[in-house]
């Protein structure tokens, strides 16, 4: 090949080279900048809307954040708020998507997850989450801005941030103790209308716990701690939204009051027993709905319903001790 025709190709494909760096279409997809930085001091209201779920409304007050759903509502603690308030003030987008399949990239109504932010009134950000994915060995998520009525790639998953609802900001621990800590029992039940209290001490001389009325002499500290443990198996089980409160003295079963050095905790059992309906009614009416409803001082906001019912039992009976029908104990009274 002659010089000059080397000389032709290399300006050729320095031309070409230039070309393509300055065309529109190559700045288009690939649109590297901050695309959503919120002024998240000044947001005064985040509105999440998920498929199939209603609104979930976190709403700044004097008090912090507080979390809004249906009719109940929840106060958010920092460090759940954090994530989110950081996503927000810089979310970086990789590249613009051209696509005449949204769904295909989660902006279908089975999946897209919508985001409004307020700022008193007035919206000033709102996007859809659609679906995550890693681009060249990074986390990415796709999004959709209302405003540019684009598809655009952005940096790191966002699904995880923003797909909450109510219960993902709710306190779900009942009982939260060392169980090393606690120096007396106190078990209340009640047994066909009388109301039994069976208090339990710890004997600091003996190490060992000793019941009132000697029924029996003595529980060796290693049952009882045992017992305590169970206790925290208890955190983290669903919620009881639809127990009726109303109902709460006469479905009790069973209260255990733990004393510590200058604290307690009242742990109330209450067991809902089904309303009396045809057989054939029951499981498909009434099978969804818990048999035993739990409430603690150190939750007093929430009931639950844990699923494991012989874990209560040997919470609730335990350290009881046995039956004996031919004496009635003098820790005995009307209820």
């Amino acid at each position: 090949m002659k010089n000059k025709h080397l000389v032709f190709l290399f300006f050729a494909t320095l031309i070409v080279g230039l070309l393509i760096r300055q065309a529109p279409w190559r700045r288009a997809l690939f649109f590297q900048t901050d695309l959503i930085e919120v002024d998240t001091a000044a947001a005064t209201q985040i509105s999440i809307f998920r498929p199939a779920s209603p609104e979930l409304m976190i709403e700044r007050t004097e008090a912090g954040w507080v979390a809004a759903q249906e009719i109940r509502s929840a106060g958010v603690q920092h460090e759940y708020m954090e994530p989110m308030l950081e996503a927000l003030s810089a979310i970086r987008s990789l590249r613009i998507v051209k696509t005449d399949r949204p769904d295909s990239l989660g902006f279908n109504p089975e999946s897209v997850i919508q985001v409004v932010v307020f700022q008193g009134n007035k919206v000033v950000e709102q996007f859809d989450i659609g679906s995550e994915v890693l681009e060249n060995g990074r986390a990415a998520t796709f999004i959709r801005l209302n405003r540019h009525e684009g598809i655009y790639l952005v940096q790191n998953h966002l699904r995880g941030i923003f797909s909450k609802n109510l219960n993902d900001f709710r306190e779900k621990d009942m009982a939260v103790f060392d169980p090393a800590s606690v120096n007396k029992i106190i078990l209340n039940w009640w047994e066909n209308g009388l109301h039994v209290q069976y208090p339990i001490c710890k004997n600091d001389s003996t190490g060992q716990w000793e019941p009132l009325g000697g029924a029996p002499a003595y529980i060796a500290d290693d049952t009882v701690q045992n017992w305590l443990a169970l206790f925290s198996r208890l955190n983290g089980s669903p919620f009881a939204d639809n127990f009726d409160e109303s109902r709460a003295r006469e479905t009790i079963a069973t209260e255990i009051k733990l004393h510590f050095a200058n604290d307690s905790l009242i742990l109330r059992v209450f067991y809902v027993k089904p309303p009396d309906v045809p057989e054939e009614m029951a499981p498909r009416h009434f099978g969804g709905l818990p048999m035993y409803v739990v409430h603690s001082s150190q939750n007093r906001a929430n009931f639950f319903a844990p699923a494991d019912t012989f874990l209560l039992h040997r919470i609730c009976s335990g350290l009881k001790p046995p039956p004996d029908p031919n004496i009635t104990p003098k820790w005995k009274n009307e209820h």
